[in-house]
C-alpha cells in the first residue's frame, strides 16, 4: 500500500501515475511493505525532463532506496548517463537497459515515455525523494525488527545478548546515515574541494588550522589542529599528566565552540578510569585556578568559593559530554559514540584509556595482544565512521624506566605493535622534572653531583615535552608546555619575553 503524499502530489496525479504503470513492467509487490510506486515514477519522470535536478539528490538518494526493481535500474541508468555528460531521456535510458532483465521492447520504452510525458515541472524532486527514502527506511526497520526478534530469541547468554545489541546498534547507525548526503565511493573531485575549503578557512581565521584546536599554540602550529577521522594515541608513563593533558584539550575545544570561535568542537569523553565526579573536580580546579588538594580537603577562602562558583557556571555550559562506564567493550563504545554523535553532534572524542577497554569475547579468549589490536582497530573505525578525531590515551611499557634516556619511543607502546600501526598520530608526554626529583631523592650526599642535579631540576620545573613521534599528515617534532601540578593544568610555555608562544623544534 502506498503512503500519502501531503502537498507533494494531488490525488488526481497519483491516480494518473499509477494508471500508467504497466503490470508487466511493475510487478505486484507484497502489500504489507511500505512503498510509493507513484512517487518513484513521478521522480524518475521529473529527472528525465530536467537532468540537472539529479545533482540536487547527490548522496541523498540511491538506487537501492527504490521499491520497484525496474525503477532502481532506471535511476542507476540516469546517474550513469548524466555523470558521463550525456542527456538522460526515455531513448537513452532504454539503450542503457539493453541486455538487462528489464530489456523489453514492447513495454519498457512505453513505460519510460509515460513517466516522461506525465512529469510535472511543478513537483519538488526533494519532496518526492524524501517519500521514497522514508518508505525505504520503514522497510529496512521492519526487516531489522524481524531479524532482531530471531537473533534475540537465540541469544541465551549475556555475552550473546550484548553482541546482538551491538550489531543492531551498528545497523541502526548505518541506516540513520543513509540519505545524509555522504557517499561510500567518491571521485577525487569532492575531497580535493574539501581540502581547499579547509585551507581557505584556515587562512581566513589567521590561525593556520584545518582541524580542531588543542588550545596550545605551538602544538596547533605543528599539527594544524586535530584532523577529522584521525586516531591520535596520547601515551606516557604514570605521573606524566596524560589525563590532565587530554582533559585540557577537551575543555579548550569545547570552550572555543561555546564562544563561537573557529576550530572548536563538542567533545565526548569516555572515562574508564576516573568517575565523572573526579573528572569534573579536575576541570573545576583547573578553571578556577585552585589546587585539587584544596578542593578535596575544604581549605577554601570566600574568594576561592567565588572563583569556584564562577568557574562552575562557565563549565556547566560547555558542550562536553562524559560517559564514565568502566570496562567498556570496543563494540559498546562504538555504539555509545554513535549515539553521542547523533544526539550532541560531537566533533572530538577522548578515550581514557585504551588498556582498560575490552575486546570481543573471542579476542579476549585468545591473548591480550590480539585483544588490544582489536581495540585499536576499533577506535580507528570509530574515528572514520563518525569523521571526528579520536584521542585514545595509552600506557607505555616499563622498558622506559630501564633506559638512561627515559624519553618515550614508539617501541614503548604497551602490549601491541598494532597501536602504532593504526594510529595516525602518536604523541608522548615527558617531564624530566619527575625523574630528576626521584633521582635527587635517592642521593644522600651534598656533593657537586647533587648540586648539579638540583640546578637541573630547577631549570626543568613544570616543563613538559610533547613529543609528536608519528604524524601521517605532517611533520614530527617536540613542543614544550608548562605543567602546573596543583591545578593539573597545561599552559603555553614562553622561555623568554621575546617568545610569547612557546618552544618548538621540528624533526623531519
Amino acid at each position: 500500500m502506498g503512503l500519502g503524499y501531503g502537498a507533494a502530489m494531488s490525488a488526481a496525479e497519483v491516480i494518473a501515475l499509477n494508471a500508467n504503470a504497466t503490470s508487466a513492467v511493475v510487478p505486484t509487490q507484497p502489500a504489507a511493505l511500505p512503498h510509493s510506486v507513484a512517487a518513484e515514477q513521478a521522480l524518475l519522470g521529473l529527472l528525465m525532463v530536467n537532468n540537472k535536478q539529479v545533482d540536487d539528490l547527490a548522496g541523498a538518494l540511491r538506487a537501492e532506496h527504490f521499491y520497484v526493481p525496474l525503477h532502481a535500474a532506471i535511476f542507476g541508468s540516469l546517474e550513469t548517463l548524466i555523470n558521463r555528460g550525456r542527456e538522460a531521456n526515455p531513448i537513452t535510458v532504454r539503450e542503457m537497459l539493453r541486455g538487462t532483465p528489464f530489456d523489453d521492447d514492447q513495454t519498457l520504452l512505453a513505460h519510460l515515455t509515460g513517466m516522461f510525458e506525465n512529469a510535472s515541472l511543478g513537483q519538488d524532486c526533494r519532496a518526492l525523494a524524501e517519500i521514497i527514502h522514508t518508505t525505504y527506511l520503514q522497510r529496512q526497520l521492519m526487516s531489522l525488527g524481524d531479524a532482531l526478534r530471531t537473533q534475540a530469541t537465540a541469544a541465551h547468554r549475556p555475552d550473546e545478548a550484548k553482541q546482538v545489541l551491538d550489531a543492531v546498534s551498528g545497523e541502526l547507525f548505518k541506516l540513520a546515515e543513509t540519505g545524509s548526503g555522504s557517499a561510500t565511493v567518491r571521485t577525487l573531485r569532492d575531497p580535493l574541494i574539501e581540502v581547499i575549503q579547509r585551507a581557505e578557512e584556515a587562512r581566513r581565521n589567521g590561525a593556520g588550522l584545518t582541524g580542531v584546536s588543542t588550545g596550545f599554540i605551538d602544538l596547533d602550529n605543528l599539527l594544524g589542529g586535530l584532523q577529522k577521522s584521525d586516531l591520535i594515541i596520547l601515551a606516557a608513563r604514570p605521573s606524566m599528566g596524560k589525563t590532565s593533558f587530554a582533559v585540557n584539550i577537551a575543555q579548550n575545544a569545547a570552550s572555543r565552540l561555546l564562544s563561537g570561535g573557529a576550530n572548536g568542537a563538542g567533545v565526548g569523553v569516555f572515562s574508564l578510569e576516573m568517575s565523572a565526579d573526579q573528572l569534573a573536580a579536575r576541570l573545576l580546579a583547573s578553571a578556577a585556578g585552585i589546587s585539587s588538594h584544596q578542593l578535596s580537603n575544604g581549605h577554601l577562602t570566600d574568594a576561592d568559593f567565588r572563583r569556584l562558583s564562577e568557574a562552575s557556571a562557565q563549565l556547566a555550559e560547555l558542550p562536553l559530554y562524559i560517559d564514565d562506564t568502566p570496562q567498556l567493550s570496543i563494540n559498546a563504545l562504538r555504539a555509545r559514540a554513535r549515539r553521542m554523535k547523533r544526539q550532541y553532534g560531537i566533533g572530538l572524542l577522548v578515550v581514557d584509556y585504551l588498556q582498560l577497554m575490552q575486546g570481543s569475547s573471542k579476542a579476549s579468549e585468545s591473548n591480550r595482544v590480539q585483544e588490544v589490536s582489536e581495540i585499536s582497530q576499533g577506535l580507528k573505525t570509530v574515528a572514520r565512521e563518525l569523521n571526528v578525531p579520536v584521542i585514545a590515551l595509552s600506557q607505555l611499557s616499563r622498558a622506559v624506566e630501564a633506559r638512561d634516556n627515559k624519553r618515550p619511543q614508539l617501541s614503548d607502546l604497551r602490549e601491541s605493535g598494532s597501536i602504532e600501526q593504526d594510529a595516525d598520530l602518536v604523541v608522548f608526554l615527558y617531564r624530566e622534572e619527575y625523574y630528576l626529583s626521584r633521582q635527587l631523592g635517592a642521593e644522600e650526599s651534598m656533593d657537586d653531583k647533587t648540586m648539579a642535579l638540583k640546578d637541573k631540576l630547577e631549570q626543568s620545573r613544570g616543563k613538559t615535552e610533547v613529543l609528536v613521534s608519528k604524524n601521517r599528515k605532517g611533520p614530527t617534532g617536540v613542543v614544550t608546555l608548562l605543567f602546573h601540578g596543583e591545578t593539573t593544568t597545561f599552559h603555553n610555555y614562553a622561555p623568554n619575553p621575546m617568545h610569547d608562544h612557546g618552544q618548538i623544534s621540528h624533526k623531519n
